[in-house]
């Protein structure tokens, strides 16, 4: 792998007084210098010159190409004053260089480009803040003439050329050179783009020169419309410049992940699949992550996916040639069966607890090489400790089965810790492997701890006033810490009681190891083997990959200094030991917390509507608000929210309008329950219903006077009453794979999609199907009616029309572009919504003459609901990832705003 070299030149001061002192070079190019220099964000190797001559400057121009090698990237960077001469040559203006002869002062940009052009390196990269005299406005210094030409100064083959602007444009440094020097527009945002990682703009852990012209372009034009910076690219493939130092998952794909419905779900997977393949370590590995726990989903489709891109090609074993060995020599084995017999008796093993010692080795041998194979925090962390664990007992001899000991305390909590991640109870980055192998050595590590505790005489506790307040310190800060994780939590609440409390629990037991450590202080070594392994535990509970949080490094602070208190001046006032004072202060973390975690409100979570509807004459739109249970009522006039929210059940996640819409009934998947709502009243009427767990779809029928509700999860559907507000008969099977339902208008026939191939036809009254099912192919998701008893079914790639006005239909499919997943009608025209990559997709469909007559595709934000006004007029659609809900104008289609929602 070749080097990352750079080179930095600047300039603004000059002997010429002709040529106007610059204030920003110097700024840029220290600015610069840093960030090139993080290893976290471009590791580059950095030579910075300043206000230095002509001369100097071209001897190192060229030993900065000649040396360079075929693989390394070079970077050249230049700020300060740019000069032309009389045939419209471009010279570098230096310390030493005269306004008037650029030709035999200056440092020619034809030299520098032979330079580049000799220079072995494949990957070049030349940005100029270049600039000359000359005020474009008041109070505005210019860095640059009417006609830069970078392109026929220093285009060439293998480089990428970025420049401040170019012809007819200028570089402004800002609107004053007094007081505090200012950097210049152009790289200024060079230097942010790259030190916070804003210029990684597909987020996938990479800065790619492309990447930071767009965001630097994008930055400048903003601040200064008059600049427009240029480019000029002749390479193949892609340049890495920088690695996104603050890379995490993306905030929409981790919501997504969360999500209950599994049609929002599986848009993660093409995202986490293009992840899997970047060059960053890091990114690769947590999208990794997220696939393998997607292959335990409870969804077959999603869990077979993200299988089928975790088999994706993989470099195959190296065979390593087996060698022959020539049999040792007669006279090799006599002499050395002589050395063994003659050292037998003096060599004398260390007496140490040998049992205890061998178990420790084991564990350690396990960790580091998990470690090795996947690096991360906590394995790292964990290699580390039973690394120390093993040297501590050859120096402490006897005294290290009390080290062992106290050490298997924290290692239990860890082994639980482990167990969690293994499990998916909480997020884990484990593969497989690794994963086993840090398993071997947390049972190694805890069949150490039980010899030690078997084979260990302790003494009595000691407790000390100064240890334990350190103790209940670092318990403190871990309760905070728990509880704060708890406030937080995911955007959508998890489901899964078991999952939604594991961390909560393992905190608790952080809390408790912390305040016990010098509660049951036996002993220096034993004393020490518990802190050191208290560290496994923070590392584990609170995983820093996100970057150390303010109250992390108080706890690892806290921490240390309670080791360091208590083993470098371990005599102190002892505290009384009786059973019961101990047993109330080790009690009180586990109230605290459970206390703390029960009573303390969950903080406010930004609305995410889900479910959309339309009232029969325009005026209002429906959302339902997943994140906080609730109902929002908004004018489609003014686009805001009229009247309060009203609360309903957890996980609000489908809404149905009666026809006359006077009633509005929403289908809480969390609490598995139905909502029912007066809409001129405004209020929720009675009880919410029980139905079947997890309904996600309803349908209403007027003249029935019943709402089904469609249960993905049980493979059911509940029959509820509406004039009495009560289940009908019992759960109705629906048939395997069920992906949406809906009602004739008569309230006869029930329709449910099959998610394979086709759609099944019950009899309300009956219960029992009244044909065999009508085959409509290409994997049937939506339902969706329309007028005159119409039914249009929505498929991946095509979409077909049942009436259901006749007991015997033929339905012909009509193509579709392949990704369709949601549609709505107002009776003329079908529209569709449905993704193309990572893109979101809107079309419109001609019912009468059957053909696409508008598309729009583009990012939406992951659209996940799509609502029509029965005027026609416009469209409602609800996203994950963008605030609001956007309003589409239905000719075209295109975004004409938002509607804002209030939290």
């Amino acid at each position: 792998m070749g080097r990352r070299r750079a080179l930095l030149v600047a300039t603004y001061e000059y002997e010429d007084t002709a040529m106007r002192r610059l204030v920003a070079p110097a700024q840029d190019a220290e600015a610069l210098a840093r960030v090139l220099e993080d290893p976290d964000i471009a590791g580059f190797e950095v030579e910075v010159l300043v206000n230095e001559p002509e001369s100097r400057v071209g001897r190192a121009i060229a030993r900065f190409y000649a040396t360079s090698e075929r693989d390394d990237l070079t970077l050249f960077y230049f700020s300060g004053h740019g000069l032309k001469d009389e045939n419209g040559r471009l010279y570098l203006a230096m310390k030493d260089t005269e306004h008037d002869s650029p030709r035999f002062t200056g440092l020619p940009t034809q030299f520098v480009n032979e330079a580049v052009d000799e220079s072995a390196s494949r990957q070049k990269i030349l940005i100029l803040d270049c600039c000359y005299g000359g005020a474009y406005a008041v109070q505005q210094f210019a860095k640059a003439d009417t006609a830069v030409h970078t392109k026929e100064a220093l285009g060439g083959r293998g480089r990428t050329v970025l420049t401040a602007s170019d012809s007819l444009q200028y570089a402004f440094e800002g609107s004053t050179i007094h007081g505090e020097a200012p950097q210049s527009v152009f790289t200024r945002h060079l230097v942010e783009g790259l030190r916070t990682g804003a210029a990684d703009l597909d987020a996938d852990g990479d800065i790619t020169v492309d990447e930071l012209y767009s965001y630097v372009y994008e930055a400048v034009v903003a601040e200064q419309p008059n600049q427009r910076p240029q480019q000029v690219a002749q390479i193949e493939g892609r340049t890495v410049i920088a690695s996104n130092p603050g890379w995490q998952l993306p905030e929409y794909l981790a919501t997504t992940l969360e999500s209950p419905v599994p049609a929002i779900r599986q848009t993660a997977l093409n995202p986490l699949g293009q992840l899997l393949q970047a060059s960053n370590e890091h990114v690769r590995q947590t999208a990794r992550a997220k696939l393998e726990e997607l292959t335990d989903d409870d969804s077959r489709a999603i869990s077979a996916a993200a299988q089928a891109y975790l088999d994706g090609p993989t470099v195959g074993p190296v065979a390593i040639p087996r060698v022959r060995r020539p049999a040792p020599a007669p006279t090799f084995g006599g002499a050395a069966t002589a050395t063994v017999r003659r050292w037998r008796d003096r060599v004398r093993l260390p007496t140490i607890d040998w049992p205890v010692f061998l178990l420790t080795v084991a564990a350690a041998g396990f960790a580091v090489v998990s470690a090795v194979l996947q690096a991360s925090w906590y394995s790292i962390v964990v290699a580390a400790v039973l690394t120390v664990a093993v040297i501590a007992q050859l120096r402490l001899r006897e005294a290290g089965t009390s080290f062992v000991a106290g050490l298997s305390v924290p290692g239990l909590v860890s082994a639980l810790l482990l167990t969690s991640r293994l499990t998916n109870l909480i997020p884990s980055g484990l593969h497989s492997l690794p994963g086993y192998l840090d398993a071997a050595a947390h049972v190694a590590w805890l069949a150490a701890g039980v010899v030690a505790f078997v084979r260990w005489r302790p003494g009595r506790p000691r407790p000390q006033l100064r240890l334990v307040l350190l103790g209940a310190a670092a318990a403190i800060v871990v309760l905070v810490m728990v509880v704060d994780a708890s406030r937080s939590g995911p955007h959508l609440l998890q489901p899964d009681l078991v999952r939604r409390l594991t961390p909560v629990v393992l905190g608790i037991l952080g809390a408790e190891l912390a305040l016990a450590c010098p509660l049951f202080n036996v002993g220096r070594p034993f004393f020490a083997g518990w802190v050191l392994g208290g560290f496994v535990v923070w590392i584990g509970l609170f995983d820093p990959a996100g970057g150390p949080t303010a109250r992390s490094v108080v706890l690892f602070a806290v921490w240390f200094l309670l080791g360091l208190v208590g083993l470098i001046r371990p005599a102190g006032t002892d505290l009384p030991t009786r059973r019961w004072l101990m047993a109330a202060t080790l009690v009180a973390p586990a109230v605290l917390g459970g206390v703390a975690v029960a009573v303390v409100p969950p903080a406010p979570r930004s609305p995410i509507a889900i479910g959309l509807a339309v009232s029969p004459d325009s005026q209002f739109l429906y959302a339902a608000d997943i994140g906080n249970a609730r109902i929002l009522r908004l004018s489609t006039t003014t686009r805001k929210q009229v009247g309060d929210a009203l609360r309903v059940g957890t996980q609000p996640s489908r809404l149905a309008l009666s026809p006359d819409g006077k009633m509005l009934y929403v289908a809480n998947s969390g609490s598995s329950t139905i909502s029912v709502i007066d809409v001129a009243a405004w209020k929720v009427v009675g009880q919410p219903i029980a139905v079947a767990p997890e309904p996600t779809e309803l349908t209403v029928s007027a003249a029935a006077h019943r709402v089904y509700a469609l249960s993905k999860k049980s493979q059911t559907i509940t029959e509820v009453n509406t004039e009495t507000m009560q289940t009908v008969g019992g759960p109705l099977a629906s048939g395997p794979n069920p992906a949406d339902i809906a009602v004739d208008e008569k309230g006869e026939r029930l329709y449910v999609a099959d998610s394979v191939s086709s759609v099944a036809v019950i009899d309300t009254k009956t219960r029992q199907p009244t044909r065999t099912p009508i085959k409509v192919n290409s994997q049937p998701h939506d339902l969706t009616p329309g007028r005159d008893g119409m039914l249009y079914v929505i498929g991946q790639s095509t979409y077909a029309v049942i009436n259901t006005n006749v007991e015997s239909t033929r339905p012909v499919p009509q193509e579709l572009p392949d990704g369709a997943r949601i549609g709505a009608s107002d009776g003329k025209r079908l529209y569709i919504l449905g993704t193309e990559g990572t893109d979101d997709v809107v079309q419109i469909v001609d019912l009468g003459k059957h053909q696409v007559v508008g598309s729009l595709t583009d990012d939406l934000g992951a659209a996940v609901e799509l609502a029509v006004s029965p005027d026609g007029q416009r469209m409602y659609v609800s996203n994950f990832y963008q605030d609001g809900i956007l309003v589409l104008d239905t000719v075209g289609p295109k975004v004409i705003g938002k509607i804002e929602l209030q939290t």
